[in-house]
Formats: structure tokens, sequence, C-alpha cells
């Protein structure tokens, strides 16, 4: 029997996402939630849950079948959950609402990854170009100037405006240094990532002999994913993205430079100043060690 969750303390609308449907789904002890803003590491973090979780450096990660998104608004997401709840395995689902604002277990894991918000609005309009339909035009229009002030100063929640970012960043601030949530960084994960798949590991439960890790940190590195990415890009073989390779598009940083004015810029710092203390902003922008969480 699971300890009652912490209720939603807010209330986030979008028309993709419907956080009512965490509703739906049955926890069970030891379930792991990947809980990010758009196009800050989702997919990797569960590429690497996949990896870990079957010890297999060939698995195939389904992610949208196996882990999904819970409160996605789709036609198919009744039979998702359904299935989600008749697996009888380790399970991992993902998110894009902040924590703050869906159902939290104490008795489940939750890993949270972050990125500088200017690359993830970069890689978000990438994304966007991979699509085969229309989608999310209205945030991310051609002028890419035009699309930039829109993340500054929008409060959109399915395109990763600059303040549904730092909504998600304030939730987990906000609980403190819970031992069941697990707080990473794309850039350190870029530097590091034997030690980011070590981390995950040890904060899920798993371990594994020093030659199968280094089997899984191998198959988890973007190039591989990349380049098996039938296996592991969301919503692969299912003629979604107009290049399923794709989906994996450079995982590097400082993606604005060239693209974005020094006014840009200037706008990006005066509205950042509005909503984090320069220590909050620096690991956000950045990682490394010392994110405080007060609780």
């Amino acid at each position: 029997m699971l300890n009652e969750p912490e209720l939603p303390k807010r209330r986030y609308d979008g028309k993709i996402a419907d956080p009512e449907r965490w509703f739906a789904f049955t926890p069970r002890a030891g379930d792991i939630v990947v809980s990010t803003p758009p196009k800050s590491g989702t997919t990797w973090t569960q590429a690497i849950l996949a990896l870990l979780i079957s010890g297999d450096p060939e698995v195939d990660a389904a992610i949208s079948r196996n882990a999904p998104w819970i409160d996605v608004t789709s036609p198919e997401q009744d039979g998702i959950i359904a299935d989600l709840n008749a697996q009888t395995g380790r399970r991992q689902v993902k998110t894009h609402t902040p924590l703050d604002g869906i159902p939290f277990w104490p008795d489940l894991r939750y890993i949270t990854v972050f990125r500088h918000p200017i690359d993830a609005h970069f890689s978000f309009r990438r994304h966007v170009e991979n699509m085969t339909e229309e989608v999310l035009q209205e945030v991310f229009p051609s002028d890419i100037q035009a699309g930039f002030h829109l993340f500054l100063e929008g409060d959109h929640r399915d395109g990763a405006s600059l303040i549904s970012i730092v909504d998600h960043y304030r939730s987990v601030l906000a609980l403190g240094n819970r031992d069941n949530v697990l707080c990473l960084h794309y850039a350190d994960m870029t530097r590091d990532l034997t030690s980011a798949v070590a981390r995950i590991a040890d904060h899920i439960g798993l371990s594994y002999p020093a030659a199968v890790m280094d089997t899984l940190v191998e198959a988890a590195r973007f190039s591989s994913m990349k380049r098996n990415a039938e296996r592991f890009a969301v919503l692969a073989r299912q003629g979604f993205w107009r290049n399923d390779a794709d989906f994996f598009d450079s995982a590097t940083s400082r993606k604005w430079v060239g693209r974005l004015s020094e006014a840009d810029l200037a706008a990006y710092e005066a509205r950042m100043a509005e909503l984090l203390s320069p220590e909050e902003r620096h690991w956000l922008e950045y990682g490394g060690a010392g994110l405080v969480r007060s609780g």
C-alpha cells in the first residue's frame, strides 16, 4: 500500500497536456517519474532508464509505448494508460508538468532535468521543424527574433515559454532536498555521462558490474542514440518525424550564437533578473554542483 500523495498545488493549463490524467494512473512503489521542461533531456534520461532497467545495451526502448507521457492529450492515451497499468516490471513515465502540478507520491522516484533555457528554446524550434505536421507554429514562427520574444514574454505551456521553464524549476526548488528527487542538468550529462548514469542508477536502486555499466553508458551516448533512433526516439517508426534520427539534433549548447542580437540577449538578461536570483539562474543555465533546494 502506497502512502497518500501530496496533491497538486497548482493547475497548469495547455492544449497538449491535461494533468487530470494523472488520476487514471495506478502508481506502484519504485515507479520512476521523469519530469522536465520540453527539450531539456527528457528522452535521453528515459533512454538511460530503459538501458538500466533492462541491463541490455540493445534494448528496444519503445519509449512512447513503454514509458509514456502520462498527461498528454491524445485519442490513444486511455489505451496507453491501460497498457502501462498492465505492465509487471519496473516502470517509468514522463511528464512536462511541473512537480507542483501533479500528485507527488513519496514512494515513487522522481528525476528532473534542466537545460539552459535558450538552448531548450532553439532545440524546440528544430524539433518543430522536424515534425511532418504543422504543430505549435503560433509560438515558433519562421522569424527567429519574433519567436524568441514570444518565448521571453509569453506564458504558453505547450511551447516551453521561459516562464514555463522557470515555473518547473521553482517547483523543484520548493520541494527541498527530498531523497526521492534527483535533479540533473543537461550540461553535466554532456560533460560526464558516466557519472550521470551512475547517479541515475544509484537513485533508482540498480547496480551492475563495471563492464556492464560501461556498455550501457556507451549505448546512452548521444551518437549511439541518434544512430539507433528507431529504438530510442519518441514516436519512432510512426511517420511523425521527417527523419527519426533528427529527433536527436546536436546535443550542443549555446545554440543562439550568431542567431540572436545584442538587444535580444539584453531582453533575456532583464527577464531572468526579474525571475530568479543570480545563484538560481546560474545553476539553471549551466548546472554544476551547488543547487540549493530549501523547501
